[in-house]
């Protein structure tokens, strides 16, 4: 079973550390921020594993890293947003084909509507779990088509625990959530207020990419000592 205190606490000690030795990573991780695969990048580095904050050297690979994370993350989101279109497109004969049947009414039209949402929401938390260790292969390799073997992820996520994996990235979404209100509250202030934001996801970011980088590795088979 893994143990989510103790990966949080390392993660938050991790981000710490990276912008307490080196101040001048914080306006460069800001910018990273806007120039969004250069910080996906950036986390590649850190998905690798290694208790230290990565540095900057080689630009270009950082952010051809970035654009492969970003790659491999979209295409996990074709069939949620496939979903909702059809849904959107055949939204009338949906609801007629799962409200009635022949024996009568099966749901009325807000149950239908309610079972539609649930099946995307629960399509979109399976996507999450697979993507999540899908990228961090990705990132290891440097291969695309690594982020899309669903058999060496499901093992994966098999040896970490799969209960523990889910209670891993519940905790990092509502972790995320709660960091997401005041930043997003901050951009629809002023244009100041994207300072701190910028700031707020740059921190989220770090402690995520260090998070599920511990996560994943409780899915990596030990050597027995020889």
């Amino acid at each position: 079973m893994i143990d989510i205190g103790a990966y949080a606490e390392e993660s938050v000690r991790f981000t710490v550390a990276a912008i307490r030795t080196h101040p001048l990573r914080i306006p460069v991780l800001m910018a990273m921020v806007i120039i969004f695969p250069l910080i996906m990048g950036y986390a590649a580095r850190i998905y690798r594993g290694g208790s230290d904050a990565p540095d900057f050297s080689h630009p270009r690979s950082l952010l051809m890293d970035g654009i492969r994370l970003i790659l491999v993350s979209f295409i996990y989101t074709i069939p949620i947003f496939a979903a909702i279109m059809i849904i959107i497109w055949q939204s009338e004969p949906l609801l007629t084909l799962i409200s009635h049947a022949e024996r009568g009414l099966i749901f009325s039209e807000v149950g239908a509507v309610f079972f539609l949402i649930l099946g995307v929401v629960l399509l979109y938390a399976i996507i999450i779990l697979l993507s999540m260790i899908g990228v961090i292969r990705t990132a290891r390799s440097g291969r695309i088509r690594d982020g899309f073997a669903l058999g060496e992820i499901l093992s994966h996520i098999d040896r970490i625990g799969g209960t523990g994996y889910v209670s891993a990235v519940i905790f990092y979404t509502v972790i995320s959530l709660l960091a997401s209100v005041p930043a997003g509250y901050l951009m629809e202030l002023s244009l100041i207020g994207y300072i701190p934001a910028f700031f707020i996801y740059m921190v989220v970011t770090l402690f995520a990419a260090r998070y599920f980088t511990l996560v994943f590795e409780a899915g990596i088979p030990r050597q027995k000592p020889v």
